[in-house]
């Protein structure tokens, strides 16, 4: 704290800060200036007088007080061990991509990510340790990490590859260098491609969309010399962290505490899904994704089925995925995790940085309920949930020993988000069509089109995702590679989109009973790879072996031991036989017997000509 201050130094700024507090008064600093909120019988004259005379050592005071360091959300400590585990993995990367068709002013762009670290602190937090305790702190600096790269316009292979490498870079929690970066690949005067990359422990998806919504009136605005209207932020991510921090310690989350602990006072067994592979000792967070899509005929049925159920879109989409589980697992009980965008204070909206807390959510299946009673239930769970989410769940799972060094995510496997945004919804409309390659959205003055990027993490065994994009919903279903394929994962959405389309003609009868295959799946798997009658031609034994020694006569035909024959042996032997009973007139019984007397190769030959005539 600045010495100096007007009236008497640092003594009279506490009591100065301390009247403030008294009367209700905010009073924060914001690009540079000081700012305050207060009820209007709280601000006198006099006291606004004393607010004005020392203006400048209270922004001195604040700016000192915002760079020195401060612990992490529950949320954040959960990432950081996860990269202290993994710190070469690019898993929780958070990226946004997209085609730029228009003239792009490299100075006023990397002025408008200027611009927005200046304006969101969160955008220039960085990390360090303290004795093996993790702290964060917000930089003074505002420089961004941009760069201009030559981009392959002529290989759209090469492009693609080159975005994804800058995109899989790993950022490093420990070295206290920027964790937002921001490329812009140049192919031409009139084309390029935007990447803009951050590490999950300083954005979650509320803030991607939020930064981009502010990004273009920035970009205009900055573009036409003019300063950008944008609201103003009332509150920061450093308060948020210490709101959280005061509320968990002093106890006034007690109470939802004990719900978490009653619901999980018996752990819900692991996801069971039928996988190509054991599970790893250590979880490589590699993944994959098969993209999805819910055209506006099957949109309309679901949210006709979530008006008569007395749910939401949310809930209805949410229930068709644990349906799929259920069905795939065979588990009656199972828990899946869903992500609450952590703002349920209004003053926050406005506010980047992670404040996701997901809510792990328990559902039960029994062969008696409706499709109705399932969604219904799906309901109340989740109701139930909400009720309790400002507890965070990384300090349920550490209350509940739930272990984070298994070979899979604690508590739930599987994740289930879904977002109806608010904010830059122009931009996911451009995916709401089949064909998306020629359609744009004015960006601020710039011209944007769809760059697909495939995001790769695998945090998660499954997680589907999902969002509304014009009369459309798009996402992706994402999965561990480590034990599962593509085409394991594609089957999976195949089966997702007919229950979803089921859920409405199946709402009166069983659950279970909404058929996971449409009828052009259910005809390929049940007739026609099903056809496997065959009828042998009349041959007897000896022809048979016969037609398999002139193809193949030194082919290995039977094993005992360490004795084996070909089939030139073996027909050798059957001829043997044949001429034997020929001689003696031997009947089957006769013939074992004969058999077990002789030696070792009869007893092998006879064996292979009884198992040759079964087949």
């Amino acid at each position: 704290m600045r010495a100096g201050f007007t009236g008497g130094g640092t003594l009279n700024l506490q009591r100065l800060l301390k009247k403030l507090c008294d009367r209700r008064v905010e009073i924060w600093v914001e690009e540079e200036k000081l700012r305050y909120r207060a009820p209007r019988e709280s601000m006198t004259e006099d006291l606004l007088t004393e607010l004005k005379a020392n203006r400048q050592d209270l922004i001195k005071h604040f700016q000192v007080e915002q760079q020195q360091p401060f612990p992490l959300t529950y949320g954040q400590r959960a990432l950081w061990f996860l990269h202290q585990r993994a710190p070469k993995s690019s898993t929780y990367n958070l990226a946004f991509s997209a085609r730029i068709l228009s003239p792009v002013d490299e100075k006023v762009l990397e002025q408008t990510f200027t611009y927005l670290a200046r304006r969101h602190q969160s955008i220039r937090l960085r990390f360090q340790t303290n004795n093996g305790e993790p702290y964060q702190f917000i930089s003074s600096d505002n420089t961004i990490d941009f760069q201009v790269v030559n981009g392959n316009h002529r290989d759209q292979a090469a492009l693609t590859q080159q975005v994804n490498q800058s995109y899989n870079t790993p950022f490093d929690l420990n070295n206290q260098l920027p964790l937002f970066r921001v490329r812009l690949f140049k192919l031409s005067t009139q084309q390029s491609v935007l990447l803009i990359v951050c590490h999950h422990i300083i954005f979650d998806g509320w803030s991607l969309w939020l930064m981009l919504d502010e990004f273009a009136k920035i970009y205009s605005s900055l573009k036409s010399s003019e300063k950008p209207d944008l609201p103003r932020i009332s509150a920061t991510f450093r308060q948020f962290t210490e709101q959280q921090l005061k509320r968990v310690n002093s106890g006034q989350l007690e109470q939802d505490w004990e719900y978490w602990q009653h619901k999980f006072k018996k752990i819900p067994p692991q996801l069971n899904l039928p996988t190509r592979r054991a599970f790893p000792e250590q979880r490589s967070y590699q993944g994959g994704s098969i993209p999805i899509r819910i055209n506006d005929n099957i949109l309309k049925s679901i949210k006709s089925m979530a008006t008569e159920c007395g749910a939401t879109l949310y809930i209805v989409l949410l229930s068709a995925f644990q349906l799929l589980l259920h069905r795939c697992s065979g588990q009656q009980q199972l828990c899946i995790g869903t992500p609450m965008s952590g703002r349920e204070d209004d003053r926050y909206s406005g506010v980047i940085g992670y404040f996701v807390n997901p809510l792990p959510l328990l559902s039960e299946m029994h062969s008696s309920l409706t499709v109705k009673e399932f969604i219904q239930a799906c309901r109340e769970e989740v109701l139930s949930a909400m009720a309790h989410q400002e507890f965070p769940l990384a300090l349920v799972i550490e209350r509940l020993s739930q272990s984070r060094d298994s070979s899979r995510p604690p508590l739930f496997q599987a994740a289930f988000s879904f977002q109806q945004l608010q904010k830059a919804q122009q931009l996911l409309d451009l995916n709401s069509s089949h064909d998306a390659s020629d359609k744009t959205a004015d960006w601020g003055g710039l011209q944007l089109a769809p760059f697909t990027l495939h995001q790769q993490e695998g945090q998660f065994d499954l997680s589907l995702e999902l969002m509304q994009a014009g009369n459309e919903l798009i996402g992706s279903l994402k999965y561990n590679t480590d034990v599962l394929d593509a085409d394991d994962t594609q089957r999976l959405v195949d089966y997702y989109l007919n229950i979803v389309v089921g859920l409405n003609e199946y709402k009166d009868q069983r659950a279970v009973d909404v058929p996971l295959l449409n009828q052009q799946q259910h005809q390929q798997l049940i007739h026609t790879w099903n056809q496997t009658d065959y009828h042998h031609p009349p041959a007897l034994i000896p022809e048979l072996l016969s037609r398999q020694a002139h193809q193949t006569p030194d082919a290995v035909a039977v094993v005992s031991g360490d004795h084996q024959l070909s089939y030139r042996d073996l027909e050798q032997r059957s001829n043997q036989l044949a001429h034997y009973l020929h001689q003696h007139g031997a009947g089957r019984e006769d013939l074992v017997a004969v058999c077990m007397e002789r030696s070792l190769e009869l007893v092998i030959s006879l064996h292979a000509i009884l198992k040759a005539g079964a087949a």
